[in-house]
């Protein structure tokens, strides 16, 4: 299984999910981005597109920025949380919260809306999202 159709799979997200985007795998990391984004070759950039996930050997680990952003036709593996849980999370915390998926990388909402992911062990939920983004 593609380290998309697993992550099409593990959150419920449609078939047609990155339609119009392709994939390029570089070092264990899947880029995404438009077909001219990964095709272009004029010189040696640093990454094609946007980092999807990180291949490690007994998991796929999706990026806190490819789910805000392409994560929002989730439907599996997402947790909703309050308002001072967010800002623990959001913070590099941890928080205790009892939900209903599987254990492994969920998605992390607040209203409604993707702020991350999360690493959750039942009842443990403990943020993945990258911490030099400064909150108020």
């Amino acid at each position: 299984m593609s380290p998309v159709e697993f992550l099409r799979n593990r959150f419920g997200l449609p078939e047609e999910w990155l339609q119009g985007l392709e994939t390029i795998t570089e070092q264990a990391t899947v880029f995404i981005g438009t077909p001219e984004v990964i095709r272009f070759n004029a010189v040696k950039p640093l990454r094609r597109g946007l980092r999807l996930c990180r291949i490690f050997p007994h998991s796929i680990k999706p990026t806190t920025f490819a789910m805000q952003l392409l994560g929002r036709e989730a439907t599996a593996n997402q947790i909703e949380v309050d308002e001072q849980q967010a800002k623990q999370l959001i913070n590099g915390g941890t928080v205790e919260i009892a939900a209903d998926v599987e254990n492994g990388f969920v998605l992390i909402s607040w209203r409604s809306f993707i702020i991350g992911v999360g690493i959750y062990k039942r009842p443990v939920l403990k943020s993945c999202i990258p911490r030099f983004r400064p909150v108020d």
